[in-house]
């Protein structure tokens, strides 16, 4: 696996998406503290910025890089070698590049322009959606073996996670805001990593009364030290999940 995992980085290295990545998240995080005279305004920007490109920029560059390396898969997989050590190789050498393009392109600015708390939150939870979408984007190029249908799967998720979720839930607290939802409000949380990962940066910026009635739900469950460690093991969880699942896709698949 390690050997799988250093060749599979140095093609990374070479690959001009993932550094456009990088020069493209040092840019508009470069740019927003630059265009902004208080660094918390241009934070606040800067999340919705990553909430939104992170997903998609993880996701469609894992379906589209693991469709392109079919034909390496193939030759390795006619070789004496385990199945899960080349495809947990190749993975991690993704997740790698993935992070390590994200560390120079938003953790540099936030350390220069912004160096807090709130600013480590907002890495760590840019970075659990890297994984988290790396995950899926593997399991969806896995499992289809089409790479227009699997593009096309993988945009989708994403616009039903960024924006078709959060109009369901707007719709749903408004709905049913004269019954009791506080049970509801926190579960429904974690069934998107994106809403999960904002809510936890906007909580440390203490936007909670900015969030209303939800906000205040979130603060008492997420704000204690139980409910971070729930947020971390949802995160983890969503991680977990597609990797397993790709596992079992690729283990299966007839190459």
């Amino acid at each position: 696996m390690l050997k799988v995992f250093k060749y599979t980085l140095l093609d990374l290295t070479r690959n001009r998406f993932v550094l456009g990545y990088a020069l493209l998240m040092l840019v508009i995080a470069q740019g927003l503290f630059m265009l902004e005279d208080d660094p918390f305004k241009a934070l606040l920007s800067l999340v919705q910025v990553v909430m939104a490109l992170v997903p998609l920029i993880a996701l469609v560059f894992t379906v589209v890089y693991m469709y392109d390396i079919q034909e390496f898969t193939q030759l390795l997989a006619v070789q004496p070698i385990a199945r899960r050590a080349i495809l947990g190789g190749q993975l991690l050498a993704m997740a790698a590049a993935l992070l390590l393009a994200q560390a120079v392109g938003l953790g540099l600015p936030l350390l220069v322009h912004l160096p807090s708390k709130a600013s480590f939150i907002l890495s760590v939870s840019g970075s659990g959606l890297v994984l988290v979408f790396a995950a899926l984007g593997a399991l969806i190029a896995l499992r289809q073996r089409e790479k227009a249908r699997g593009v096309g799967i993988a945009l989708v998720v994403w616009l039903l996670l960024v924006i078709v979720y959060d109009a369901l839930l707007m719709w749903g607290m408004f709905a049913f805001s004269d019954y009791p939802i506080e049970p509801f409000v926190v579960p429904v949380a974690g069934l998107n990593p994106i809403d999960l990962a904002r809510i936890m940066v906007m909580l440390e910026i203490d936007l909670a009364a900015m969030m209303g009635y939800s906000g205040a739900i979130y603060r008492n469950f997420f704000g204690s030290t139980m409910g971070m460690v729930a947020a971390a093991a949802i995160m983890l969880m969503w991680v977990v999940v597609p990797t397993w699942s790709g596992f079992r896709a690729f283990r299966r698949k007839d190459l």
